[in-house]
């Protein structure tokens, strides 16, 4: 007999019986595991390495910033290490670079309230204030030589310089002041001084003399004086002329039309008057006396009035003019009879040095007039040159309207006047 069979529908629910359960990976399917998962465990894991080694961020602009100060820094610290080495500089140096100091101690870097154009324009204009400070630091050294080279250079000759030769006493003469002057006291000279208002400076200062028969001088002259309608002397002329006759060395300072030409114009008559009359001159030889003049009109005025002068005395003496413009053979021509005086301009007194056609060698007798001008005009070296030719001692006179420092320097670095 046939077992009868089982048919289920379509429609009937299976149901399954679970089994025993078996350990995992035995017989069990895998486990399926997600990308999901390895991806959160690896971000976990790297955020506790990043909060370790976490930067904040710095903008672009930040850190070229921090880079200007940085290398400001540097500068600085070279230039505190320079500064530690150069201490032993002279004081006026650092007065000097004190402002340079200041601006290179500066630590410099971009400023963000200021355009770049406003930046470039200070630095440019700090640029050039250096390097005219720098020119300025140049010009002062250059003068500080010149200095030095014209004080070393004194107002003396070659022979003088050579052996060491200084002059205390000054040259003698054969004049002397009247007793009746020389019997005041000295309380009496000062008051005449101070009516006068002459201002004297000096050891031994010769007395004042208020006339010109009181100074000695002949006859001729004083009639020659009357003539030009001078009858009393200046105060310059007072204190000026009778210091000159004494041979003593002179600064005189006096407004222009004082007189002070007369100062060194009657002395060097006397003297020039007093070596003829016991020595003429022979050919050739000569000057006695040197005025030295700053200009060529100045040097003309000077000549004709000493020439007015000389027309008068009994023995005539010869003057030498020597200017540019005038020809070189009409003061040969003086030159060779024998000059007793000479007014000149320095450079063509020069050029007749350097050509030997002129010898200072008996020259005692020495003026520069108007100072101030000669200096003024750049004469200064050229009157030094000519100091060199002199071979004995003189008595020199200096005569200024004014008294600058260049003046003073000028005089000053002659041993004599």
């Amino acid at each position: 007999m046939s077992s009868p069979s089982i048919k289920r529908s379509k429609h009937e629910d299976t149901k399954s019986v679970p089994g025993p359960k078996l350990p995992q990976g035995q017989g069990s399917p895998p486990r399926k595991r997600y990308r999901k998962e390895s991806l959160d465990k690896a971000s976990d894991s790297s955020h506790d390495s990043d909060d370790d080694n976490y930067v904040p961020y710095v903008s672009v602009k930040e850190r070229k910033k921090q880079e200007y100060i940085k290398m400001g820094k540097l500068a600085q610290e070279r230039h505190e290490e320079k500064k530690k080495l150069t201490l032993s500089d002279d004081e006026e140096n650092n007065k000097d670079s004190e402002d340079e100091e200041e601006d290179e101690g500066k630590v410099w870097g971009r400023l963000s309230n200021i355009s770049l154009l406003d930046q470039h324009s200070e630095l440019k204009k700090m640029a050039e204030a250096k390097k005219e400070s720098a020119k300025e630091k140049q010009l002062k050294e250059e003068e500080k030589i010149l200095r030095s080279v014209a004080e070393t250079k004194a107002l003396m000759g070659v022979a003088e310089l050579a052996k060491g030769i200084q002059y205390n006493d000054p040259i003698k003469t054969s004049w002397k002041p009247p007793r009746c002057i020389l019997s005041l006291p000295d309380h009496v000279h000062d008051i005449i001084r101070r009516n006068l208002r002459i201002l004297v400076e000096g050891e031994d200062v010769p007395p004042a003399c208020c006339s010109f028969r009181l100074m000695k001088f002949p006859e001729s002259i004083l009639k020659a004086l009357e003539v030009k309608g001078i009858k009393r002397p200046t105060p310059i002329q007072v204190q000026g002329i009778p210091a000159a006759l004494s041979g003593r060395d002179i600064i005189g300072i006096a407004f222009t039309g004082s007189g002070k030409t007369l100062v060194f114009v009657l002395p060097i008559l006397l003297f020039c008057l007093e070596q003829e009359t016991r020595l003429p001159f022979l050919p050739g030889e000569g000057p006695y006396g040197l005025i030295i003049c700053p200009s060529r009109e100045l040097a003309r005025q000077t000549h004709d009035i000493i020439q007015y002068y000389a027309d008068t005395l009994p023995v005539p003496l010869r003057t030498c003019l020597a200017i540019g413009g005038v020809p070189m053979n009409q003061s040969l021509d003086v030159i060779k009879k024998g000059c007793h005086m000479m007014v000149a301009t320095p450079g063509r007194l020069m050029d007749m040095l350097d050509k030997k056609l002129v010898s200072l060698d008996v020259c005692r007798y020495l003026c520069l007039d108007e100072a101030d001008r000669m200096v003024d005009m750049g004469f200064e070296e050229d009157v030094r040159t000519i100091f060199s030719f002199f071979r004995g001692q003189r008595q020199t006179l200096l005569f200024s309207a004014t008294m600058p420092k260049k003046i003073q320097n000028f005089a000053r670095s002659a041993e004599q006047v």
